[in-house]
């Protein structure tokens, strides 16, 4: 619950405006998962009952950071 507050907080929702969040809240007494799905397909599954709030942000954070990485050196490349 403090994740997804984080993310739909005004602040980070204005860093991206194509990033869309659906929550699934569950009561089946299932593990909290979050399941992130990136534009090109690529997924971060977090296991929420092994991670704290900060590792996860962390985690999606640095995750977006070597995407843009990535795409940044390839548009260097690219003439």
């Amino acid at each position: 619950r403090k994740f997804l507050g984080c993310i739909y907080h005004k602040k980070i929702q204005a860093t991206n405006r194509n990033c869309e969040v659906t929550a699934d809240v569950r009561h089946d007494g299932s593990e909290p998962l979050v399941d992130v799905m990136f534009a090109d397909g690529d997924r971060l599954i977090m296991k929420g009952a092994n991670l704290t709030t900060i590792e996860m942000l962390t985690a999606l954070g640095s995750r977006c950071n070597a995407k843009q990485l990535k795409e940044e050196q390839k548009s260097k490349k690219s003439p």
